[in-house]
């Protein structure tokens, strides 16, 4: 009970603080036209409320937070109007391929047997 608990509360946080800053920064008319002040605070706020929110579901913050950098990056794309097939495709591909590397593998040992005898000396 307590480990869902640990693991849930970054997330309301991280997604309070999304909340607050949506409600509380002017936005913008478009993204080309924000600043620096409107764009950070909304970007990392959602990054990190998505990272803890996946990291609920995937036990891997590593593997959570290259899933979240993908959709950062495709939202982005999409707002600033450059998402088209090969930049979603190239997005996706680049993408997988940061989430396969931290992948867990869930070889226990060096060898595919499960035990080896040891070797012991009588004295």
């Amino acid at each position: 009970m307590s480990k869902i608990i640990f693991k849930t509360f970054p997330a309301l946080i991280f997604w309070g603080s999304f909340v607050f800053v949506v409600l509380q920064i002017p936005y913008p008319e478009s993204l080309t036209q924000a600043n620096s002040i409107q764009i950070f605070p909304f970007f990392v706020s959602l990054y990190l409320a998505l990272i803890f929110t996946l990291n609920i579901f995937l036990k891997n913050i590593l593997f959570s937070s290259s899933i979240c950098l993908g959709l950062i990056v495709v939202l982005i794309l999409k707002a600033l109007d450059s998402l088209n097939i090969v930049t979603g495709i190239l997005t996706v591909v680049a993408t997988y391929l940061l989430a396969s590397y931290f992948r867990k593998i869930r070889r226990k040992g060096l060898t595919k047997q499960p035990k080896i005898t040891k070797l012991t000396k009588r004295l």
